[in-house]
């Protein structure tokens, strides 16, 4: 914080984040400038005490709190000796807080890693303050009477008396699961977006962007692209192995995390521990998806891995207020309670980073969404209007579940109904599960749809840039759906058992190179991840690179029948929805009802509405002090 508060306000900010770094924390204020850094660590790199921040640089002037790991550190360091610099620790955060010294802010454009910082210059008073290029790292602020107050999570700007836990309303009304910078849900928080600077001087906030892809579809060539960017790839798990601390990796037995197990296995003879999930067979008949523990075993033998095998049985009325509570925001997804399952696991087992497979979808072309809405633009050119009506009129009256068993081409067919004879952008941003226009608007009172955030700061993009439209659609997950959902969700949940996840494939230098990428090297045939499984087929066997794809997912629609089918009924009552003041009550209830009698499938829309219920319970109800209480 910087202008405003003071040391025992910094220090409860810093407490409620324990969570994220359990192995030591300090903090330091500066009364001149009536400014504090605080931090918790957890250390990886140079377990030492000269590791431990807030870091000062030798004369006292320079001061950094840093959160993430720099990978090219070392060759960053050697630069800064020749350049005389005098090193006192052998920690990455050292080398980084040299490079602002010796740079500037720009340095961060040399960096190859995520992280999230404060420098602080005591002589002039200026704080830098900057995300990572992709968005792995949060970084969240408020502007509050003359002061500024910065943080890895929300809930620790919350401890500060002059910010108010209040809804936003503009960002509420949203037709997806997650927010897009800098919305938080929060009035007046927001969260700095990725691969961008924020200055405080003089009592005066500016920010700016100091990177970004620009695609060029000019890399065509199989053979050399295959080079490029396998080696890429490569070098990216290599510099994601740094740590002085035990080292595991998630694996799903999909293609991107089994490529990445298989990678690291060429860097290392050492016993590596990885970790599956499974779901109980009950479970498994409603979500109608490929085992993927299969195929983690076949990855996990063939490579020497010690795999953990995890069967999803969780407490869920415990676990989900808990996960509302780590996600600040109102961002909903099941899936963050595997990586939270799993990233507890490791650490009681005293692994503290996993590497994961994060980014392979968005950024090779592997989501079934980005073939369907090519497929779409021909449905849309081929069927005449009159015969997608009748398709539709059919397809509409199926059930998409028994009361045993889920119907999972049903389920399909319908989701691709919803979106396929919408325009090119609205089909695409409606094919991720978010609403369309007509949905928004049944659901937000008459809302429209095309005054949100998740609108205004899509559409330019999809609507065309002279790139091609699955291009467009990869560029765009990649730089909204990455950061905003996958990202965020894995970073809290991983760290709120104190785990660092790391995701390669995520590598700045990765995602910049593919998309120099034509087309045909993402989608090939109708294959999906073209050039990956290529990549894939020189490291692992061929039924794990080519086998049905499954997400990660966790089992949603037998929970909506099971243990949450009383919490629905009780949080998402008719009553209860209309006192928020936000959503159609009615429109509600008919989700719910239509969702259990197997008519239509709203499971993550409900999971999505039980989230944001209890995100208003959780921060806005009451002084928020820890997750709720659902029993």
């Amino acid at each position: 914080m910087i202008g405003c508060g003071d040391a025992e306000i910094l220090e409860r900010m810093s407490a409620i984040m324990r969570h994220r770094g359990p192995d030591a924390h300090d903090q330091v204020w500066f009364e001149q400038h009536h400014c504090g850094l605080a931090h918790n660590r957890l250390s990886i790199i140079d377990l030492s005490s000269a590791g431990a921040q807030p870091m000062r640089s030798d004369d006292g002037r320079h001061w950094i709190v840093f959160n993430g790991e720099i990978y090219n550190y070392r060759e960053l360091r050697a630069e800064l000796e020749a350049k005389g610099c005098v090193f006192r620790s052998s920690s990455d955060t050292e080398v980084l807080l040299h490079a602002l010294i010796q740079w500037g802010e720009k340095c961060v454009e040399r960096l190859n890693g995520m992280f999230a910082f404060a420098w602080l210059d005591t002589t002039t008073g200026r704080l830098v303050m900057a995300r990572d290029h992709l968005g792995i790292k949060p970084l969240y602020y408020a502007e509050v009477s003359g002061g500024l107050v910065f943080a890895s999570e929300v809930k620790a700007l919350l401890q500060v008396p002059l910010v108010r836990a209040q809804r936003d309303d503009d960002a509420m009304r949203n037709p997806t699961r997650f927010l897009i910078s800098p919305e938080t849900g929060f009035r007046n928080i927001r969260k700095l977006p990725p691969a961008h600077i924020m200055v405080w001087e003089r009592g005066k906030l500016a920010q700016y962007s100091y990177w970004s892809i620009t695609p060029s579809e000019t890399l065509t060539d199989e053979e050399e692209a295959l080079e490029k960017i396998g080696d890429l790839v490569e070098r990216a798990v290599e510099m994601q192995m740094i740590s002085d601390r035990p080292i595991g990796a998630f694996l799903s037995g999909g293609l991107d995390s089994s490529l990445i197990c298989a990678l690291m296995r060429k860097h290392t003879s050492a016993t590596i521990d990885a970790f599956t999930i499974r779901f109980a067979s009950q479970d498994q008949k409603f979500e109608q998806t490929s085992e993927d523990v299969i195929y983690a075993r076949r990855v996990a033998k063939e490579f020497g891995f010690r795999l953990h095998e995890l069967e999803i049985q969780p407490d869920i009325v415990k676990l989900l207020p808990l996960m509302v509570w780590h996600m600040d925001e109102p961002l909903s997804d099941p899936a963050a309670i595997n990586t939270y399952l799993i990233s507890k696991q490791a650490r009681d087992m005293g692994i503290i980073v996993l590497l994961n497979g994060v980014g392979g979808d968005e950024i090779f072309g592997g989501y079934k969404k980005h073939l369907a809405c090519l497929h779409a633009e021909k449905f849309g050119r081929w069927c005449p209007s009159w015969l997608q009506g009748a398709v539709n009129g059919v397809v509409s009256q199926l059930p998409v579940a028994s009361s045993s068993r889920g119907f999972a081409t049903v389920r399909m067919a319908k989701r691709f109904l919803g979106y396929a004879t919408l325009p090119a952008a609205e089909r695409y941003l409606a094919s991720d599960l978010s609403l369309n226009a007509r949905k928004f608007a049944e659901l937000f009172n008459g809302a429209d749809y095309r005054q949100t955030n998740f609108w205004e700061k899509q559409h330019a993009l999809m609507e065309g840039n002279g790139s091609s439209y699955l291009t467009r659609m990869c560029l765009n997950d990649t730089r909204v759906f990455l950061p905003e959902h996958n990202l965020t969700y894995s970073d809290k949940a991983s760290m709120a058992a104190s785990i660092e996840t790391r995701p390669p494939l995520v590598d700045k230098d990765v995602a910049a190179a593919m998309f120099q990428a034509a087309p045909h090297l993402r989608i090939k045939g109708g294959i999906q991840k073209h050039l990956l499984k290529v990549i894939g087929e020189k490291h692992l066997p061929r039924d794990v690179v080519h086998r049905p794809k499954a997400s990660f997912n966790s089992p949603l629609r037998s929970w909506m029948r099971g243990p949450l089918s009383p919490l629905v009924d009780e949080l998402l009552s008719e009553s209860q929805v209309k006192s928020r003041g936000l959503m159609d009550a009615k429109t509600v209830r008919r989700w719910v009802e239509e969702d259990r009698a197997g008519r239509e499938d709203h499971s993550m829309w409900l999971w999505t509405l039980l989230t944001w219920e209890i995100w208003h319970r959780t921060f806005l109800d009451r002084t928020p002090d820890g997750p709720i209480s659902l029993a």
